[in-house]
């Protein structure tokens, strides 16, 4: 038996909503678990033809360097990589709430790029966020610097968890 609007009464909808509206509000995006590392921007490099960093030899990271972060970035080489993933870079906001909620390994001693903009007058600058173990995201960068301390990682959306449509046959919404 399919629940319908007219075979449900309000008391009984109360509690469907108590239930499953939860699953609908979790977390819609996840912060990789680690910053880009040379290895993965490497597949990036050769796939796409992107330029690589500068501190790499003939479009290669230094041998022994394949596990730390890519460095040498600018912020719109690491939105050109995260949109090749089919994700972002992060906000502030939620890089720092996984930060502070003590989810965030850092693999170096390196700023992230965030794709939070800070006004400072007449340019456009990008927030970066925390070196080392703190959560700070105090840092302003122009998008097209780039140098050794600054580095990325990419947030992934995902779609609302929500079964009502499965379990209602979407009846309740027409």
């Amino acid at each position: 038996m399919f629940i319908t609007p007219k075979s449900v009464n309000s008391r009984g909808l109360g509690h469907v909503w108590a239930v499953f509206v939860p699953f609908y509000l979790l977390a819609v995006a996840t912060l990789d678990p680690s910053e880009v590392t040379n290895r993965e921007y490497l597949q990036f490099v050769l796939a796409t033809n992107h330029s690589p960093p500068e501190n790499w030899v003939n479009g290669r990271y230094p041998a022994g360097k394949d596990k730390d972060p890519v460095v040498l970035v600018s912020w719109n080489d690491a939105v050109r990589y995260c949109s090749w993933l089919g994700r972002r870079l992060p906000t502030v906001e939620e890089w720092t709430s996984t930060c502070e909620g003590g989810k965030l390994k850092k693999l170096a001693n390196i700023w992230e790029w965030t794709s939070t903009d800070v006004d400072m007058g007449p340019q456009a600058f990008k927030a970066l966020c925390g070196p080392g173990n703190t959560c700070d995201c105090s840092h302003r960068y122009h998008p097209d610097w780039k140098n050794e301390v600054k580095g990325f990682r990419c947030i992934r959306d995902s779609v609302p968890l929500t079964w009502l449509p499965l379990f209602f046959r979407q009846e309740l919404f027409l």
